[in-house]
């Protein structure tokens, strides 16, 4: 793992094409912007792995495990979502 240190605004550029910039620091919480292509899925990791959780769920049940799993509800799938692209002022 490649561990840098950056203040707001300074940048790290990933490849070619994708630029990560420090937009906010507060506490022990640190506001990024990513800027990349559109076909560039951007994901926070707990929605990989509730998504792959979810999938796991998703597998039809065998045997006793039928019953118990009936009568729960199950989550929607998550969907991927592109967010907006903020331009510096």
């Amino acid at each position: 793992m490649l561990v840098l240190t950056r203040k707001v605004g300074e940048k790290i550029t990933l490849g070619d094409d994708i630029v990560v910039t420090v937009t906010a620091i507060s506490g022990q919480q640190v506001r990024l912007g990513i800027t990349a292509p559109t076909d560039v899925p951007i994901l926070r990791n707990e929605l990989i792995a509730r998504a792959e959780a979810s999938a796991q769920a998703d597998t039809p049940p065998t045997g006793s495990e039928e019953s118990a799993v009936a009568g729960e509800k199950r989550s929607r799938p998550l969907r991927m979502f592109r967010p907006r692209i903020q331009e510096p002022v």
